[in-house]
C-alpha cells in the first residue's frame, strides 16, 4: 500500500513528496520490528516512550515516522506530527489491513470479571449456527476449531495486532468474531477503529484504578464500547443485575438491546431459573424472547450463567435460532484458568481461578463455601504496580469467607513482595483473620500451595486464585515461567508419594 493511501487516511492534506508514493510493507510501534518500508508510530507506553526511538526506526528502514511532537533530531521530510499518535496507530492498521471489521460482525465484550468466559462461550454457541467464528482473549485466539495461547501478556492487542487478527479471520472464513475488550484496549485506541455489530456487559465492579484513577473514569472507559456500537447501529447485552453500572448504559443503549439477569428477575428480556449445580457443570432454564431453553454447560460456579445468558442475547440479536445457540453452549469447555479442576487422584479438591479482583473472589469463595464439606483454603497474592485499594478489601474478604488464607506473591513487579502482602494481611486481620491458625504467609508461592495442599484433608477445597491461566510470573527482574496448575500438581505428587 502506497503512503499516500494512509496518509489520506489520517487525513493529510498530502503526504511528504520525498515518501509520497513510498511502498509500505508494515505498520509497527516497536522499534526492534521495522524493516525496509515500514511506517513507526511513536506511540508512548507505561515504561518508554516510541519517540526515543524514531531515529532508530529511520535508520533500520521506516519510510515514516508517526509522532506526536517534534523528537530531537530526525529527518523533517520522514516524519508526520498528529494530534493523537494512539489514533492515528489504529487507523493506519485498520487501512493497512482494509478494515477487516466491515466484512464481518464484531461483538465486544467488556466489564470487569467474566469477560473472557463469556467471550468463549459466544464463540461457542455461534459456531453451532454460524460455522467457522473467531475470538480474541485474555486466554487465547480461536479461528473455529484452532485455538492459539495469547502469550503478548495483553487481554486486548495493541491496534495493529488487532486489525491483523482480523484480517486473518476473515480471511480463513470467519463469519463472525468475538473481541474481548478491556478498559485500557478502549481508552488507549487499541480498538478504535473496529466496527461492532454489538456490545456485551458482564458486570462493572472497580479494577484498573491505578490506570483510570478513579470508578467514574473506568466506567466511561468501559461505556465508550457501548457508545462507538450505538453509533453504527449495533445492538447492546445488559446485565441488569448490575445495579450500580445498568441504568446509566442503559440510557445509552439503542433499541436494539437486550437486559438479562441470572438472579431470576422476570423484567429483563433474558432470566435464568431452575440453576443446579452439578458436579464440573451446571444446569439451568434459560428464558429468552425466542422462548424458553434447558442449558446445561460443563463447568461450574453459579456466576457462569450470567455469562451464558450475555452469550444467548448476543445471539439472538444476531439474530441466530436458540436451540442451536443452546447446543452451541453444551459443546463449551473451560477456560484454562477459570474454575479449572487439578485432579490427582487426591481427597480434596483444588482449583485454580483467575479471581484477581475483589467482586471476582467474593463470587468464587462463596460458590466453593456452599460446596466444601470440609475447610475451604484459599492461596492467592495481588500484582505489583496495580490498584493499592485492592489488597486490604481482598485481604478482608478472604478471612470472611475461606476457612484458612494463605497470603503469598503474583505478579509483584516493581513492588517488593513483602509490602504488598502487608497490604493485604492488615486487611485480613481486621477481618478477624488469627496468625499463624487461620492466616498465613508465604512470600514464595510454590511454598504457599504447599502450604496449603500438604494441609488439606478430604472434604476440603483449596482455591489457588489470581493467577489463573498465566505461564509467568513477574518479578523486579522480569518474568519467569510460573503455573499455577503444574505447582498444584507437583504438591499432590509428591503428598501421595
Amino acid at each position: 500500500m502506497r503512503w499516500s493511501v494512509l496518509a489520506a487516511a489520517l487525513g493529510l492534506p498530502s503526504a511528504p513528496e520525498a515518501v509520497r508514493e513510498a511502498e509500505v510493507t508494515a505498520i509497527t510501534y516497536d522499534s526492534r520490528h521495522v524493516g525496509e518500508g515500514a511506517v513507526f508510530v511513536a506511540i508512548p507506553g507505561a515504561h518508554q516512550d516510541g519517540h526515543q526511538f524514531v531515529e532508530t526506526a529511520l535508520a533500520r528502514g521506516a519510510v515514516i515516522a508517526v509522532v506526536g511532537h517534534q523528537p530531537a533530531g530526525g529527518d523533517l521530510d520522514r516524519l508526520v506530527v498528529v494530534g493523537d499518535v494512539r489514533a492515528a496507530l489504529a487507523k493506519l492498521a485498520a487501512t493497512f489491513y482494509g478494515r477487516p471489521s466491515d466484512s464481518v460482525p464484531v461483538v465486544g465484550v467488556t466489564g470487569t470479571d467474566g469477560k473472557t468466559t463469556t467471550t468463549t462461550m459466544l464463540q461457542a454457541a455461534l459456531a453451532a449456527t454460524l460455522g467457522t467464528v473467531g475470538s480474541l482473549s485474555t486466554v487465547d485466539f480461536r479461528i473455529g476449531e484452532v485455538i492459539e495461547p495469547n502469550l503478548s501478556w495483553h487481554t486486548t492487542l495493541e491496534a495493529v495486532e488487532v486489525q491483523a487478527m482480523l484480517r486473518r479471520m476473515v480471511d480463513q472464513g470467519c463469519q463472525a468474531v468475538v473481541l474481548e475488550s478491556t478498559s485500557h484496549g478502549l481508552a488507549l485506541q487499541r480498538v478504535g477503529e473496529v466496527r461492532f455489530a454489538g456490545a456485551v456487559y458482564t458486570s462493572i465492579t472497580r479494577d484498573h484504578l491505578d490506570f483510570h484513577s478513579t470508578w467514574e473514569a473506568y466506567f466511561e472507559a468501559k461505556a465508550s464500547l457501548l457508545e462507538r456500537t450505538v453509533s453504527t447501529g449495533g445492538f447492546a447485552v445488559l446485565n441488569l443485575d448490575d445495579h450500580r453500572a445498568y441504568p446509566s448504559l442503559l440510557k445509552r443503549a439503542g433499541r436494539r438491546r437486550m437486559s438479562y439477569s441470572a438472579n431470576g428477575v422476570e423484567s429483563a428480556e433474558l432470566w435464568a431459573s431452575q440453576v443446579m449445580p452439578e458436579p464440573a457443570a451446571l444446569v439451568f432454564t434459560a428464558h429468552t424472547p425466542a422462548g424458553d431453553a434447558r442449558v446445561r454447560l460443563a463447568t461450574e460456579g453459579r456466576w457462569n450463567v450470567a455469562n451464558a445468558l450475555a452469550a444467548v442475547g448476543a445471539g439472538l440479536l444476531l439474530d441466530q435460532p436458540l436451540p442451536e445457540l443452546v447446543e452451541g453452549l453444551g459443546r463449551f469447555r473451560p477456560v484454562a484458568g477459570r474454575m479449572e479442576r487439578v485432579e490427582l487422584g487426591q481427597a480434596f479438591t483444588v482449583i485454580v481461578d483467575y479471581a484477581h479482583t475483589p467482586a471476582a473472589l467474593n463470587l468464587v469463595l462463596h460458590d466453593l463455601r456452599s460446596m466444601t464439606p470440609g475447610r475451604l483454603w484459599v492461596v492467592f497474592g495481588t500484582p505489583g504496580e496495580r490498584d493499592v485499594t485492592n489488597r486490604p478489601e481482598m485481604g478482608r474478604i478472604a478471612s470472611q469467607v475461606a476457612d484458612q488464607v494463605v497470603v503469598s506473591t503474583d505478579d509483584s513487579r516493581s513492588e517488593d513482595p513483602e509490602m504488598i502482602i502487608d497490604q493485604i494481611w492488615a486487611g485480613a486481620v481486621e477481618a478477624g483473620g488469627v496468625p499463624e491458625e487461620t492466616l498465613h504467609r508465604r512470600a514464595d508461592r510454590d511454598q504457599a500451595i504447599r502450604l496449603a495442599v500438604s494441609s488439606a484433608v478430604p472434604g476440603d477445597t483449596v482455591l489457588l486464585a489470581g493467577m489463573g491461566h498465566e505461564a509467568s510470573m513477574f518479578g523486579a527482574d522480569g518474568p519467569r515461567p510460573w503455573s499455577d496448575r503444574a505447582a498444584a500438581e507437583e504438591a499432590i505428587r509428591d503428598r501421595l508419594g
